[in-house]
């Protein structure tokens, strides 16, 4: 009961940590969570994406192809709650606390200790690394939950519970389809399972039976659907020849292979260098809060449960090891390594690892009384750090780094909904794909979009997609000083005006830390 009710209160705090203040922190809504957002609204309105596709597999979206499982979950919530940014960021949310409570059962299971599974439930919550990847629309809370579920059911499908095993590779599938990273991850995690449990499975021949039809089937859809793949993705991020033209064995050898094997060893390392786990984290501002993945103090338990772990040499250890050491690998295949969101799977492995280091350092003393000196010191350094962290997160970072959330879009399309009378409306494309960011805003219905669209050809269409719909036009145009035309500039495209003098600014957009974002512009 008092594991329970501690339980409960380590959700309550999750929730609240990402649910505060979640439509303003992070500061504005990216192009990217504008893309699912829009086409979840879209799905849900008309079941169609935004290219008219009629509920697609995969959604193209700015030279790519989004994922399926988050954009049709945020469909659920945005048609109940219209389309904003809480109900576009809230599934992420909600699915970051699910990840709380579905990592105590996970490490309970693994382990057979209630606390085990406690410790984590509690690292994980309090993690920057998953604090941050909760509060904006973002597929690593939907695929770790479905990963954690596949390997929760297939273990509890090898004690006495046959039937889930068609479950956990269903579960499986699912985070395949939920971002790139599991499409590595995920089956070779689910062979290590195989492998580990392969005399317990043969005496499981029916769902093992049916497990296979479901792989076959799902392999069968893949090759009708190879956008699923992510092979757009993997092209825009692969390394370049220049990377792997500079190591060693390429110098010496002149083996492309080897080459790109010893770029893919040094960037695998560079998710372990302390700058990346507990300094600063990603060096991308949307995808790190810039102050380390990890607590400090987290180092110290990692290395306890790390080596407990190889010494125990355990078949659930081998389970745990083999997640936290895959985990890097999609990052370091490929450019932007050390990568948040390409390791995310970092999440959950390293978190039992540390929960494994803190219970075993627990329990090495005897007296109770040590034990509780060891617990609230280790409660009040993560009660403190995570304070801190929250505190700078939700002030400095949001001043800091609105301009890496494209900030100011929001505030342009308010603008423009509030003032028809203009007959044209151009905006930059200085911080990528505009376009987007006026459909969401405006909500612009799919049939009326798509009658008007003509899409950009040009070598920048990667940064921005659409010439222009309805009365907007993006990019690629010279201000002139027409009546009745309203332009969207940055400062050093307004400093750079050949026309200034016979423009007024209508309004100007400051970011949080007060410089200026955009000028809006008209003719005198």
């Amino acid at each position: 009961m008092k594991v329970k009710i501690l339980l409960l209160i380590i959700i309550i705090l999750a929730a609240a940590i990402r649910i505060y203040k979640l439509d303003s922190v992070p500061p504005s809504i990216s192009w990217d969570e504008a893309a699912v957002g829009y086409n979840a609204w879209t799905i849900a309105n008309f079941g169609k994406d935004e290219y008219g596709k009629f509920f697609p597999a995969s959604f193209r979206s700015f030279g790519e192809y989004k994922n399926p499982v988050d954009i049709y979950i945020t469909s659920i919530f945005v048609r109940l709650m219209d389309l904003n940014e809480f109900s576009t960021r809230l599934p992420v949310a909600l699915f970051g606390v699910l990840n709380i409570f579905l990592i105590y059962f996970l490490a309970k299971l693994l382990f057979e200790k209630e606390y085990i599974g406690l410790i984590s439930a509690f690292f994980l919550a309090i993690s920057p690394y998953n604090i941050h990847f909760s509060r904006f629309n973002h597929e690593a809370n939907i695929a770790l939950f479905f990963f954690m579920l596949g390997i929760f059911l297939f273990l509890k499908s090898i004690k006495n519970h046959e039937i889930l095993l068609p479950v956990a590779i269903l579960s499986f599938i699912t985070s395949f389809l939920s971002y790139n990273p599991p499409k590595l991850i995920a089956p070779v995690m689910l062979l290590v399972l195989l492998i580990l449990y392969a005399n317990r499975l043969l005496k499981n021949k029916l769902n093992v039976f049916i497990s296979f039809v479901i792989l076959s089937l799902f392999i069968l859809f893949i090759l009708t659907n190879r956008e699923i793949l992510g092979i757009e993705r993997i092209k825009q991020t692969a390394v370049s020849s220049e990377q792997f033209e500079k190591t060693q064995l390429f110098k010496i050898t002149g083996n492309r292979f080897l080459g790109r094997l010893e770029l893919t060893a040094i960037q695998y390392s560079w998710h372990f260098i302390p700058q990346y786990l507990f300094i600063q984290g990603d060096k991308n501002p949307k995808l790190s809060s810039q102050t380390g993945e990890f607590y400090r103090i987290d180092a110290i338990f990692l290395i306890m449960g790390l080596l407990f772990l190889i010494y125990k040499r355990q078949k659930e250890g081998m389970v745990l090891l083999s997640w936290a050491l895959l985990a890097p690998l999609p990052s370091s295949l490929v450019s932007d390594a050390p990568h948040a969101g390409r390791s995310m799977f970092m999440m959950g492995s390293w978190n039992i690892i540390a929960a494994i280091g803190l219970y075993f350092f627990i329990n090495f003393f005897k007296k109770q009384i040590v034990k509780w000196m060891i617990i609230a010191v280790v409660l009040l350094i993560l009660t403190v750090s995570c304070i801190n962290y929250l505190r700078y997160y939700f002030g400095e970072y949001v001043t800091r780094y609105a301009i890496e959330w494209q900030y100011g879009m929001k505030q342009i399309v308010k603008y423009v909904k509030q003032h028809p009378e203009y007959s044209q409306v151009f905006v930059t494309d200085v911080r990528a794909q505009p376009y987007i960011f006026f459909l969401y805003y405006i909500k612009s219905p799919l049939p009326d979009y798509l009658n008007s669209v003509i899409y950009n050809n040009s070598d920048s269409k990667s940064y921005n997609n659409v010439s222009y719909f309805d009365r907007f036009y993006f990019g690629g145009w010279d201000p002139m000083p027409t009546p009745d035309v309203l332009y969207v500039v940055s400062p050093s495209e307004y400093d750079g005006l050949r026309h200034k003098l016979l423009f007024d600014v209508k309004q100007t957009i400051y970011y949080p830390n007060g410089t200026a974002a955009f000028y809006l512009v008209s003719v005198k």
